[in-house]
This record gives structure tokens, C-alpha cells and sequence, in this order.
């Protein structure tokens, strides 16, 4: 019998989107299965808690009312206008007084619409003003009695004041006087809200269904409001029934679906009601659209896997003779077989890369010879370099010699400095050499320089004795002095100090190299590795003493720039050790 991994890869992936076709069926009708029974609680969950926004919502525009009430109090102009009545004789006064208080209660009025307010109406002693009259005076008289009363009586706290099925929620205040803090009452504030706008508009936003319901009560049992497809009598059967969260409640020949609770910061009580046949109507439009949805789905995805898996083969089938047309026709790769390699996905990377290493191999097949000669020649290139250095060596000593049979030490010393400065740049191959030694190569390069510009420079040492055995790396304080004298000395016309300290404190070396006549610029160093300044002359060098020193010791250790009192300054600082490295010498051992 055949296996299974003898199978073409056609049939192969052929099976497993059949296997996953039939493995995703069986899960979905028995998924389909679970998720019917548990939709129905899960809906109602959900609807108890769009419900229950509404609560929080009616409540933050309450809220918002009473800061409103609370700006109108505190307003300076308000204040000082209820606190100097005029005269009520005086008609021009009285006209003024009229004018002010209803300026300022307008400059509230952008407030009003967002938070359902009717109109805002101030009372003193013997007047009247409000933003809107014609819907003050549809106000019953009862109702703004009642207000003004529970205002009076809570001493300029926020009272509310209702009726059912009347659209006004009042809310009013006393208002006492502020200025010296004498809390003397000076008139009232009345805001008429429309409670049924506050309603809609906080269950706007979350209204599920269409014949939605809301209760609105106080802990009374009284009814501030009630939508208007419920009756009176509706809306205080529901209240009695009212659930603790959610609940279904029979009423005459329908179920209904209701949230209870109470409004947050307040102590008024609420119910929605929802009825079970829009529920029902709800879960049956969203399966037969999730039915649909996974019909034409799946429909599309078969065809589709059909497809791609026909297109991938053909693509491994053109790999696989292009394959055997390379090795048939002595690794020679014809024209069409490049037709893939344009493609950018795996197929067509799989095409590169076969035609990159056809390539090399025709490469290294046809330059085979060509690498043997030309690593001969690298060879003698090698020996030719080792030569090199040995002839400027023994020509330079030459030139010492005479120099000495000439009676001119001048240039014997210059000779003998360049020789020890040569010796250490193209003989020392080590990481790491001594203090001490790279010191003798500063004092070679300052004897040249010395004989150049005579008494015009100034070298001091000052040295740890305990840091001259510390690894350093070659040719790093020669560089540093080299720039001193550069940007130093030849920019001046005066005696130009230069100063090499190192110093030692505990298991940290520094190493400081000073002159005059010179500055380094703000961070010369970030903008070098940055690439905001392009490194030339010396700023390689720096860029190479830093590196060098961070490989070797850690980023942490390196180089850096500074201006000091008339100095340019620049030090390394790097951990002592005395390991790494073999003690060398200037002098020649030939």
C-alpha cells in the first residue's frame, strides 16, 4: 500500500484542504449548536448594559444643570446687580437693572441646548428675569411655587422639583450673597429642564430596538417620567416589578425584557423595557445573516484554495525541470528558464537563488585557475612588503651615520626620532604596549619637533610612576600631540604649552593632553560619528583612538573633548592592566 508521504505534493495539499473543509463543517454546526443556547443570555447581558449607560448619562446631565446653577450664583455681575436693587420707582434704574441681569443670564445660554435646558429665571424681592419668557409662563404656577419654596427652605443648595408627565424638571436655588461673606439672601434661581430631551437624548446613543421603553422615579415611588407609548397605569406596574438588574416581567399578553436600577449620585430609580418579540426578531436576522456570511465564505475560500494550490505546483514543477535541464545540458541555464525569478515571493526566491548558484558554479569552474595565480602574486606582495621597512630602516641609519661623520647632531636626532616613529607605526604589530613606551614615542616626535620651531614650544610630562606599566594602545598619545602642536603652536606666535598628564586613581587611567592657541567645538566628536562633519586630517585620528579604545576596553571607556581655561583638552580615560600585552622597545633589533 502506498504511504502517505509518497503522494505527489498536488494530492497532498489537495487531501488537506478537503480534511479541513470537513473539520471546519463539523465545528461550525456543533459550535452553531452551543452558541444558540447560550446567544439568548448573552444578549440579554449585553443589553443590560447598554441599558445602564443610560443611568450614568442622565445623571452627568443633571450634573452638568447644578455647575451651570453654580456659575450663575458665583457671577460676579449677578451678585453685585441682586445685591443693589434700585429703587422700584425709578423707572430708568429699574429698565438698567432688567438689562444687566438678562445680559448676564444670556451669556450662559450656549450651555443651555446641550444639556436640555428650557430657560434660566432670576427672582429677587421684587422682580423678574428669564431667559424665556414664553416658556416660563407655560410653566404651572404650581410647580414654580413648589420650586421657589424648596429653594427657600435648602438655603441656596440644588433642589429638583417635578411632576409626572409634565415635560418641566425644575431646578432651584437660593442665592445668598457672597461679598464679606454674609450669606444674605438676595434672590432665587429657577432652571427649567426638559426631562423627556435628557432621556431621549442619553438612550439615543444606545437604543438597541425600536420599541424601547423608560421608566424615570424618584425613591418615592413618584414618576418623573414615562415614555410615551406607556400609559399611566403601564408605567406603575412596571415600577412595582422593577428588577434589582435584569429580569423578564409579564404584562397582559407580552413579555417584556427589563433593566432596573438606580441613577449614580442620585437617589432616582429607573426601568427599561424591552419586548421580547424585538429580541427575538434581533437573534433571528443576525443568524441567518452569520449563515450567509459563512456560506459564501467558505464557498469562496474552497475555490479559491483550488486555485492557489494548482498555481504553486505549477511553479515547483517549472523549479524542478529547470533543475534537470541544468544538469542535462552541462550546467548551462537557458532563457527560459528565468521566467519565475521576476516573481517576489518564496517560488520565485527559490528560482534566484538556484540561478545564483548556477551562476557560481559556472563562475567557479571557469576561474578555478584564475584564484591560484592570483593568490601566488598575493604572496609575493606579502614578501615584497616584509622587505620594505627593513631598506628605509638601513637607509635612514645611513643618513645618521653621515650625519654624525658631518659633526651635525641636529639631524642625527631627527634621523633617529623618525626612525623610532617608523619602527613603531609599520614594525609593531601588538594591541596593547606600555605607557612608558608610548611616552619614549612622544618624546622621539617632540625632538623633531623641537628642532623645527626651536624655543616657540614648551613640553611637560607629568606621570604617575605606578601608570607607566598600564596597557595602552600603539600610536594613541603621539596623534593627540601632533593635533596640540598643529592647532596649537602654528596659530600662534607666542611660546605655545603643551602639557601630557596621566594619572592613575585606583583601577581608572587618564590620560590628558593640553595646549594653548587652540579649542575643540561643541561636541566635535558626536558630530564626526553623526556625519554632520566630515572627519578629515585629524578627525580621523580621533574617531580611530576612540573606537580603538571602546573595542578593546568597552564603550563605557574612550575619548573626549573639552575646553578648559585657555586650553583645549583632551582625554582618555581607560581601565589599568598590565596584561595583554609584550613589553617593546624603540631601538632597533636587527
Amino acid at each position: 500500500m502506498k504511504r502517505f508521504s509518497d503522494y505527489s505534493l498536488k494530492i497532498k495539499l489537495l487531501s488537506i484542504v478537503l480534511f479541513n473543509s470537513i473539520t471546519i463543517i463539523g465545528c461550525t454546526i456543533f459550535g452553531y449548536r452551543l452558541y444558540t443556547r447560550a446567544y439568548n443570555t448573552l444578549l440579554f447581558q449585553s443589553v443590560a448594559s447598554n441599558l445602564s449607560t443610560t443611568a450614568g448619562q442622565i445623571s452627568d446631565t443633571m450634573e452638568s444643570i447644578e455647575y451651570i446653577s453654580s456659575l450663575m450664583l458665583s457671577s460676579s455681575v449677578i451678585q453685585n446687580t441682586l445685591g443693589n436693587p434700585p429703587d422700584s420707582q425709578d423707572s430708568l434704574a429699574v429698565a438698567e437693572y432688567s438689562r444687566v441681569l438678562n445680559n448676564a443670564l444670556q451669556e450662559y445660554a450656549p450651555l443651555f441646548h446641550a444639556n436640555g435646558i428650557l430657560y434660566a429665571t432670576l427672582y429677587d424681592s421684587q422682580f423678574t428675569n428669564s431667559t424665556n419668557w414664553a416658556l416660563l409662563a407655560k410653566t404651572p404656577d404650581f410647580l414654580l411655587e413648589t420650586a421657589l419654596k424648596n429653594g427657600e427652605e435648602r438655603q441656596g443648595a440644588v433642589t429638583w422639583t417635578y411632576s409626572f408627565r409634565q415635560p418641566y424638571m425644575l431646578l432651584s436655588r437660593n442665592i445668598r450673597q457672597i461679598e464679606n461673606l454674609s450669606l444674605k439672601p438676595i434672590g432665587n434661581l429657577v432652571i427649567g429642564a426638559d426631562i423627556g430631551w435628557i432621556v431621549l437624548n442619553s438612550t439615543r446613543s444606545i437604543s438597541t430596538f425600536q420599541n424601547q421603553s423608560f421608566i424615570l422615579a424618584d425613591q418615592e415611588g413618584q414618576i418623573l417620567y414615562a415614555s410615551p407609548s406607556l400609559s399611566d397605569e403601564d408605567a406603575r406596574f412596571f415600577l412595582s416589578r422593577m428588577p434589582d438588574s435584569y429580569d423578564t416581567v409579564s404584562y397582559g399578553d407580552h413579555d417584556f425584557f427589563a433593566v432596573g436600577g438606580t441613577l449614580p449620585h442620585y437617589s432616582y430609580q429607573y426601568i427599561s423595557l424591552v419586548p421580547f418579540g424585538d429580541i427575538s426578531q434581533a437573534i433571528k436576522v443576525t443568524f441567518s445573516l452569520i449563515a450567509f456570511i459563512f456560506a459564501v465564505g467558505f464557498s469562496l475560500i474552497l475555490w479559491l484554495s483550488t486555485r492557489l494550490i494548482k498555481g504553486i505546483i505549477a511553479q515547483f514543477d517549472s523549479l524542478i525541470q529547470k533543475m534537470e535541464r541544468f544538469t542535462e545540458n552541462e550546467l548551462v541555464l537557458s532563457d527560459e528558464d528565468s521566467s519565475y525569478c521576476s516573481q517576489n515571493n518564496e517560488v520565485g526566491a527559490l528560482h534566484r537563488q538556484f540561478t545564483r548558484m548556477a551562476h557560481r558554479i559556472q563562475n567557479l569552474v571557469e576561474v578555478n585557475y584564475v584564484n591560484e595565480i592570483l593568490a601566488r602574486e598575493a604572496q609575493l606582495k606579502a614578501l615584497k612588503s616584509q622587505i620594505s621597512p627593513h631598506f628605509l630602516y638601513n637607509t635612514l641609519e645611513t643618513i645618521n651615520w653621515r650625519a654624525k661623520a658631518a659633526g651635525d647632531p641636529a639631524i642625527s636626532q631627527m634621523v633617529e626620532a623618525l626612525g623610532a616613529l617608523l619602527r613603531a607605526s609599520l614594525s609593531n604589530k601588538r594591541p596593547l604596549v606600555s605607557i612608558a613606551y608610548e611616552l619614549e614615542l612622544v618624546q622621539s616626535y617632540i625632538t623633531i619637533q623641537k628642532i623645527r620651531f626651536e624655543d616657540r614650544l614648551a613640553y611637560e610630562v607629568e606621570i604617575d610612576e605606578a601608570a607607566k606599566d598600564g596597557a595602552i594602545p600603539p600610536l594613541t598619545l603621539q596623534p593627540l600631540i601632533e593635533n596640540a602642536i598643529r592647532y596649537g603652536m602654528e596659530e600662534m606666535i607666542e611660546v605655545c604649552h603643551i602639557f601630557l598628564l596621566v594619572k592613575l586613581t585606583g583601577s581608572l587611567l587618564s590620560i590628558q593632553v593640553k595646549n594653548e592657541g587652540s579649542a575643540f567645538d561643541d561636541g566635535l566628536l558626536d558630530k564626526l560619528y553623526s556625519g554632520q562633519r566630515e572627519p578629515h586630517g585629524f578627525g580621523i585620528g580621533l574617531l580611530n583612538i576612540d573606537q580603538r579604545i571602546k573595542l578593546l576596553f568597552g564603550k563605557e571607556y574612550g575619548l573626549s573633548l573639552s575646553n578648559e581655561q585657555g586650553f583645549a583638552v583632551a582625554t582618555i580615560t581607560m581601565p589599568y592592566q598590565k596584561e595583554g600585552f609584550e613589553h617593546a622597545e624603540i631601538t632597533d633589533r636587527r
